[in-house]
């Protein structure tokens, strides 16, 4: 139903009349009257009895004016919140993490900007690094926090955080072994993220730079989630490399160790904030991008053009 229609009925209706309505409008007489006519061909029913000069709502008429002066109220109502929404941090903010971010550190950071701004409905979706772009994408999360960038149109990603990435194996596994070659190091049994991973992706990455590949490893199992990873490790299962921030307190009480491997390049991944460029973002979304900023101790900021655009 058409509100421009339906603003000119209700016009008519409290005026009862045609003309003060179109004048109060500032529209003519028949564009009313066919805003009105048109109505009521929609709703297969009379709005009015036109009896000479005069004008009667008729039972319809009186139910439909109800309904629309409802309608409109709630417009009022949700214009009122949506520039009290412009105005303060407030709303829902719908963030996803890859594995590492959302276990290990945007918990903690979500907790604080909620204790900052607790007006903020918090949600925390997790997955890998590319499903959570995919999302980022679709419109389906407002942010993502992941470990590797994704060739997809409108999207911008920021640079957070480095992490190093580590290989490590159980101690029944290792024996005194605590260097070896990549020829050596890829005789053993491996557990290895799943291929859409940001780990997995600057292994195979870093494997690249020497001609290596994960297709001649001696994989046993790919696992979802760091943390299975690092239940097989400490299971014995065989080796993998995983992020050092999730491995550091696994490493400190010796439940793991880690193995050198001279001819691979010390292995750095990034963490990044990505943002869909072409979507409105609201204050909660923004600061919390000037939260990122801050507690990562990078420059995390949107344009002017990215916060505005349609």
């Amino acid at each position: 139903m058409d509100f421009r229609r339906l603003e000119a009925f209700c016009k008519v209706y409290e005026l009862r009349s045609f003309s003060r309505a179109a004048a109060e409008l500032y529209l003519s007489q028949p564009t009313i009257s066919s805003h009105v006519s048109t109505l009521e061909r929609e709703l297969k029913v009379r709005l009015f009895d036109r009896l000479g000069r005069e004008v009667h709502p008729t039972p319809a008429g009186d139910i439909l004016y109800r309904h629309g002066k409802e309608a409109f109220s709630s417009l009022n109502h949700a214009a009122a919140e949506i520039q009290l929404l412009q105005d303060r941090v407030a709303g829902d903010l719908f963030v996803g993490g890859s594995t590492i971010p959302a276990n290990y550190f945007l918990p903690a950071m979500l907790a604080k900007f909620k204790e900052i701004y607790p007006d903020v409905n918090l949600s925390l979706a997790l997955g890998d690094s590319l499903e959570i772009v995919k999302r980022v994408a679709s419109g389906d999360l407002q942010l993502g926090v992941v470990g590797a960038e994704e060739d997809i149109p409108d999207l911008a990603f920021i640079e957070l955080l480095q992490d190093e990435l580590v290989i490590i194996a159980a101690p029944q596994v290792a024996g005194d072994m605590r260097s070896c070659k990549y020829e050596e190091l890829r005789q053993f049994p491996w557990v290895m993220r799943e291929p859409g991973s940001g780990t997995r992706k600057a292994f195979e990455k870093n494997l690249q730079q020497i001609g290596g590949d994960v297709a001649d490893f001696n994989m046993v199992m790919t696992v979802e989630g760091t943390q299975a990873i690092l239940s097989c490790v400490k299971s014995g299962v065989g080796l993998s490399i995983v992020s050092k921030l999730a491995a550091d307190s696994l490493l400190q009480s010796g439940e793991v160790v880690r193995i050198e491997c001279p001819d691979l390049a010390e292995i750095r991944r990034h963490f990044y904030c990505v943002y869909h460029e072409r979507r409105h973002y609201f204050p909660a979304v923004r600061y919390f991008m000037a939260f990122l900023n801050e507690e990562c101790g990078q420059q995390v900021t949107m344009t002017d053009d990215d916060s505005a655009a349609a």
